[in-house]
């Protein structure tokens, strides 16, 4: 067994649970139902999920099963029995793959449980407070870093309820990010359960300041009564291009979905917005170009590419595209069998090739294939490229920002992408509802390894050559601060 499998196994038997903690009034559900329940998470994951050992060794996901099985030693509540199951999701390393509580329980949540009544925001590791919507309204805490949260450190609190959520590889800056407004809350509550006060040490002040959890109504109405610090409206474009000096343009791609961009910009496709922002490129004799996919959370497959094509030469950009069954049947011997299917028809027999495991391929040429794109463009761009990645910088935004990275056609600036360098699991993702649970598991098929450098760590995203973490005042009032960066360095280049 190797020092990862150790590590990860480790890791999965330190987690802990309560059946004590209070996390409400919730039916029980019997002890050999939630056994039956977890039988078929395994199942789900082992048999359908393309990518779930590609990170995590099969050896230490059989591991942490059997762990978890152990813990359920009596009836529980879903909320117990989802602490126990979502870090076993959790180790897919793969953000796709998503884990959702029942409706009913949700909802039964909103009305009856409580929360700290804060909302947050990690910059780098360090926690602010954002608003407050506690009963305390004389608390000048908005923007206010925070030391400690009933005595733990904010970094080890994320270690414990980042265990909670799945995001690719080992991508640390991710699990912060994700916890931004009220998600801190939420997850705090999904491991701690309700607890009686909050002691939080603020570093501005010498003194802990004790507030109490309070439901989510109460949470919103007193929000919505003050005038709070708050980050404002974001109404920028999903596609934008802007000459900002004789010399530079910004090009913001904030999101690859050819639906929303149809619904919402002027060109209503990126081809013909690409086209035109290029063609003004070259008109105004630029020389710095400046891609923002900060926010770029993918969207259609192959639109990363039609980018890339305006910045390198065509290459095989997919080492393969795999789907690890057509059709998985999961079956615990006790409640009615879940089949999940992969492709339709047409695509299983024509556009993949069957292999000896058992598993299917995407063909060279057929369909979307596996090359960066598929027709060169005119206006093609020779100048230095500047690219602006964060941690929510995922799939199809992650993928263009690893193309021109492994092939050395640009400078990023921000932090490291929530996106994996070696590629992402995603693509006909189905649903797994547990039979009695009724947990929702969202399993993605396709496995899109990347042919890519090896350059980055194994399990790392895209690291910034330049490393630019907003302050909480940038934050407040969404000044992009690579942007700046990045102008300022442009200037101090000439």
């Amino acid at each position: 067994m190797n020092r990862i499998s150790v590590l990860l196994i480790i890791m999965t038997l330190s987690f802990k649970i309560s059946l004590g903690q209070n996390f409400g009034d919730f039916p029980k559900i019997e002890k050999q139902k939630l056994l039956n329940d977890l039988e078929i998470l395994y199942q789900g994951l082992d048999k359908f999920h393309s990518g779930m050992y590609w990170y995590t060794p099969k050896d230490s996901v059989d591991i942490a099963f059997k762990n978890v099985k152990s813990k359920i030693s009596e009836d529980m509540n879903v909320l117990q029995f989802h602490k126990l199951i979502a870090p076993l999701v959790a180790l897919s390393r793969e953000d796709h793959t998503d884990i959702y509580l029942p409706k009913k329980i949700i909802e039964k949540r909103n009305l009856e449980s409580t929360f700290i009544p804060l909302t947050f925001v990690f910059l780098g590791t360090k926690l602010y407070c954002v608003k407050n919507g506690s009963n305390y309204q004389e608390l000048i805490i908005e923007g206010k870093e925070i030391e400690s949260i009933n005595g733990e450190k904010p970094i080890d609190i994320v270690e414990k309820i980042g265990n909670l959520f799945a995001s690719d590889g080992y991508i640390k800056p991710v699990k912060y990010s994700d916890l931004e407004g009220f998600n801190f809350s939420k997850y705090y509550f999904y491991y701690y359960g309700n607890i009686t006060d909050v002691t939080i040490k603020f570093q501005e002040f010498e003194n802990p300041i004790i507030i109490k959890p309070l439901k989510i109504e109460n949470i919103n109405k007193n929000l919505r009564s003050r005038n709070t610090n708050k980050k404002g409206d974001k109404n920028k474009e999903l596609l934008e291009f802007k000459i900002l000096n004789k010399t530079t343009a910004y090009l913001g791609l904030h999101s690859f979905s050819n639906s929303d961009i149809k619904k919402e910009t002027k060109e209503k496709s990126l081809s013909k917005f690409l086209e035109n922002s290029f063609k003004s490129i070259l008109v105004n004799k630029i020389t710095n170009l400046i891609i923002d996919v900060s926010e770029n959370g993918g969207g259609t497959e192959g639109n990363e590419g039609i980018v890339y094509s305006y910045l390198g030469d065509n290459y095989q950009k997919y080492k393969k595209v795999r789907a690890k069954t057509q059709k998985a049947v999961l079956d615990n011997g006790i409640d009615k069998p879940i089949t999940l299917k992969t492709f339709g028809f047409l695509e299983r027999t024509f556009v993949n090739k069957k292999m000896t495991d058992g598993s299917l391929e995407r063909k060279q040429w057929i369909g979307y294939g596996l090359m960066a794109y598929k027709k060169e463009p005119k206006n093609k761009f020779s100048g230095k490229t500047y690219v602006i990645i964060s941690p929510i910088t995922y799939s199809g935004g992650s993928e263009f920002s690893n193309m021109v990275y492994s092939n050395d056609k640009g400078t990023f600036v921000g932090q490291e992408t929530g996106g994996g360098y070696l590629g992402n699991t995603s693509g006909y993702s189905k649903e797994l509802i547990l039979p009695n649970s009724k947990i929702e598991i969202d399993i993605p098929a396709l496995q899109f390894v990347m042919n890519v450098e090896q350059k980055l760590p194994f399990g790392s995203g895209v690291v910034p050559d330049h490393k630019v973490i907003q302050t909480f005042d940038q934050y407040i009032n969404n000044v992009n601060a690579p942007l700046e960066y990045i102008l300022e360095k442009i200037k101090n280049e000439k």
